[in-house]
């Protein structure tokens, strides 16, 4: 009688490298996604410092760049395209309003947060109708600016009380006729207000913008007119209650 041949199982040859469980434990993965691109601009040297120091450690967020004034602001926003903003309200030179209408619709997915001291209810006001997307008083504590900061990296707003106190104050008092006018002014006249309001001469602006000096003769009569004023220290008053400049002059 034949004996049954047994099956004989034949094991395979064990593959070398690790599970598919294993080559996905080491695939890294940041479940938060992308960090959020900021861009920080102050003028105070040790605050810059300090407010970027404190974006590096936040979870969402890294630095993309700095910048001490308005106008580096500008360029550096429109070349690095930062998802968020932290911006100063009076810088020297072009203020931290004149920025974002400078900017215009070039950077409709950037977030921006103001941090400034500055938050009189005409300030306030401009500053809506620019679409910020929150506000820190540089007089809060550090902890308020970081909560600030991550809940734009999460897509939210962040307004303290005392600006949302303001906001109030602002739409309940009417606007200034000046501070209407500023929507009619071309970005050419407000780039030149602002020369204006720091003292320079029509040549001098001239020279500034490579125009005419009877082209700048032209503009600075089309600003006074339009603005209702009739000497240069009505057009500083106006230039610096939009925030547009300096007071100090610094």
């Amino acid at each position: 009688m034949k004996t049954p041949l047994r099956k004989i199982r034949i094991s395979r040859p064990r593959t070398e490298g690790p599970s598919k469980s294993k080559i996905a434990a080491l695939t890294p993965h940041d479940p938060l996604g992308p960090k959020k691109r900021v861009l920080i601009v102050e003028d105070q040297a040790a605050i810059c410092e300090l407010v970027a120091e404190m974006v590096q450690h936040l979870p969402l967020c890294e630095v993309a760049g700095t910048a001490s004034d308005g106008t580096k602001a500008v360029e550096q926003a429109l070349r690095l395209r930062p998802d968020i903003l932290i911006l100063d309200v009076l810088m020297p030179g072009v203020g931290g309003i004149e920025v974002l209408r400078r900017l215009g619709r070039n950077l409709p997915e950037m977030r921006v947060l103001i941090f400034s001291a500055k938050q009189e209810p005409h300030i306030i006001r401009a500053l809506m109708q620019e679409g910020v997307h929150g506000f820190v008083n540089k007089s809060s504590p550090l902890s308020e600016l970081r909560k600030g900061v991550d809940a734009l990296a999460r897509g939210l707003t962040w307004f303290n009380e005392d600006f949302s106190r303001t906001v109030r104050q602002a739409l309940a008092s009417p606007a200034q006729h000046a501070d209407g006018v500023i929507d009619l002014l071309t970005p050419r006249e407000r780039e030149i207000a602002v020369l204006i309001a720091r003292s320079h001469s029509s040549k001098e602006v001239a020279g500034f913008l490579s125009i005419s000096i009877k082209t700048a003769e032209n503009h600075r009569a089309n600003l006074m007119r339009k603005l209702g004023v009739r000497d240069v220290a009505g057009l500083v008053r106006f230039v610096v209650r939009q925030g547009l400049v300096d007071p100090s002059g610094e």
